[in-house]
């Protein structure tokens, strides 16, 4: 994965694609509700992989982009990096994105992709791997690394093996930066709350924990980071701008997304509980809810 050598002296970005998370193999699809899912039985991974899932991942890029003022965090100290020679890794780029968005901002980069040329700058490549391989499957070490979004991806055991990895194929000095989300949302509304719990008591069935973003800082000095950033956002859903509506929408496609897992967890039928979440979802701006999104910068000190 990014073996290739490029002749010129510049950035490498690579990544590693979160579908594969908790399992060593690539999973094959499988239709439930007529939505297409991983087909591994070992996964944790409760959200759907098609196009209309692809679809919703790229509009939240763009409204955790708007949220955060960028692509990149305390851009005071990341920014400049990224006017110098260096590798970079996306650690579960989903879509990538954010790689597509920086191989264009970067254009002297070198990314690694296998996506068709017709449809991504020259300058990318991406692979698939695991991030909870040990050691990661890279010939280099990397200047930056980004990993986001694994909430309801890996279980609550394994966010140490994979920060580990993180650290070790960092050079010293090296910066990771780290973003996630509670997926239980804070809200006023009674029957928001009620879904809320049920996916609390999914997630936890799983053994995931809903609630380790805002704990990260512990699991990453654990493994060696320090930690020179930490942030909470407040994404609200519903309500406020046109972004924040539109982040609203987005939670309400994660939990119709989810139905399948959902319906079982309450005991009734997909339909029903899709209509559950449409009524429950019309109140969110009302209910001023909003999700809890963590950020952190942390580096490598030895």
């Amino acid at each position: 994965m990014g073996n290739s050598k490029s002749k010129l002296k510049t950035k490498k970005v690579a990544s590693v694609n979160q579908s594969e998370t908790s399992s060593g193999k690539t999973a094959t699809a499988r239709i439930l509700a007529e939505r297409e899912y991983h087909n591994d039985e070992k996964s944790t991974y409760v959200l759907p992989k098609d196009d209309q899932e692809k679809d919703r991942l790229h509009e939240q890029h763009f409204l955790l982009k708007e949220k955060f003022g960028g692509n990149l965090l305390m851009p005071e100290v990341t920014g400049p990096l990224f006017e110098k020679e260096l590798n970079v890794l996306d650690a579960g780029c989903g879509p990538a994105t954010w790689l597509l968005e920086l191989s264009t901002e970067y254009p002297s980069s070198q990314f690694y992709d296998v996506f068709p040329e017709a449809i991504h700058p020259p300058n990318l490549k991406l692979e698939v791997a695991n991030i909870l391989t040990k050691p990661l499957p890279f010939d280099v070490e990397f200047d930056f690394v980004q990993m986001r979004l694994f909430s309801v991806g890996l279980r609550g055991n394994e966010w140490k093996i994979a920060f580990q990895n993180v650290h070790d194929t960092l050079k010293t000095g090296g910066l990771f930066q780290s973003v996630e989300g509670c997926p239980l949302l804070e809200t006023s509304d009674p029957d928001l709350q009620v879904l809320r719990g049920h996916l609390g008591d999914l997630l936890r069935k799983k053994g995931q924990d809903p609630d380790i973003a805002s704990q990260l800082d512990t699991v990453l000095k654990e493994v060696g980071f320090e930690i020179i950033y930490k942030k909470r956002f407040d994404m609200p859903l519903g309500h406020g701008t046109k972004a924040d509506i539109r982040t609203g929408d987005s939670y309400k496609q994660v939990l119709i997304g989810m139905a399948p897992f959902m319906a079982a967890q309450m005991q009734i039928d997909v339909p029903t509980y899709i209509a559950k979440v449409n009524d429950a979802a019309s109140r969110l701006g009302s209910s001023q809810s909003i999700l809890p999104m963590w950020t952190y910068i942390a580096r490598r000190i030895d």
